[in-house]
């Protein structure tokens, strides 16, 4: 395993029945990582029904100094992430989704700006004018009128809480993370809130997003749900 003082960035990858594409999704990103020096990947398994805990252990087994497998009960994407953070040793940690909507050269991209700006955080947009988004017409209605909501309620420096794809100075997040309490689809807007509270330098980066379709439509107990959570995290952080 490579020494904690030499691993400069942490990839936090939190899946959930992955299946077969989990594999060349990891070895496609590994490919990627190793272009930058030291690395590792933190695969968390978010309670899967099907054999992606399986699949994780054994590419941990096979890629032994570079993949770290942590295996959840099913606890929500934030508490993945949350986990998988902690877990992390790097001076940095990117976060990004196990479908590779958002494809993994990006990685180098956001290493690049956090060095040319000195940035604390670089949060992939979709909103950025210079971001090329795959996405269906309902998810692009949804994603605006979470902005609006987002901006109006928090004043955020960025348009886009959301994308999948964030890297973080980890002495930073970590403090910001002992600040939430968000299990599921809201740690990302509450985790920026509060790195905001900290006084973290934050820039905006363009994202190519390439949407899979793995999932169904959003029917609207989901999005009263989403609305409560934010309700919550605005609550919580004005305290």
């Amino acid at each position: 395993m490579t020494p904690e003082s030499e691993i400069r960035l942490s990839v936090v990858m939190p899946l959930y029945n992955e299946g077969s594409r989990i594999i060349p999704n990891v070895e496609l990103t590994l490919g990627v990582l190793r272009m930058l020096g030291p690395f590792e990947v933190v695969l968390v398994n978010d309670g899967s029904s099907d054999d992606s805990g399986d699949a994780i252990a054994r590419l941990a087994e096979k890629f032994p100094g570079e993949i770290i497998s942590l295996q959840l009960p099913r606890s929500g994407k934030g508490e993945a992430l949350r986990r998988g953070a902690q877990a992390a040793r790097g001076e940095f940690v990117v976060f990004i989704d196990a479908d590779l909507d958002l494809p993994p050269e990006q990685i180098l991209f956001f290493v690049a700006i956090q060095r040319v700006k000195k940035a604390d955080a670089v949060i992939g947009s979709k909103m950025h004018p210079d971001s090329t988004v795959d996405y269906p017409l309902i998810r692009r209605v949804y994603s605006l009128g979470y902005f609006v909501l987002v901006k109006f309620l928090f004043g955020l420096p960025v348009r886009d809480t959301q994308t999948g794809l964030k890297l973080v100075r980890r002495e930073l997040l970590l403090k910001a993370l002992e600040k939430t309490e968000s299990r599921g689809f809201t740690l990302d807007l509450e985790l920026l809130v509060r790195l905001v509270q900290l006084g973290a330098v934050m820039v905006e980066a363009p994202v190519v997003v390439q949407h899979s379709m793995k999932f169904g439509g959003i029917g609207l107990s989901v999005v009263w749900q989403i609305f409560l959570d934010t309700w919550h995290v605005w609550r919580r952080v004005r305290k």
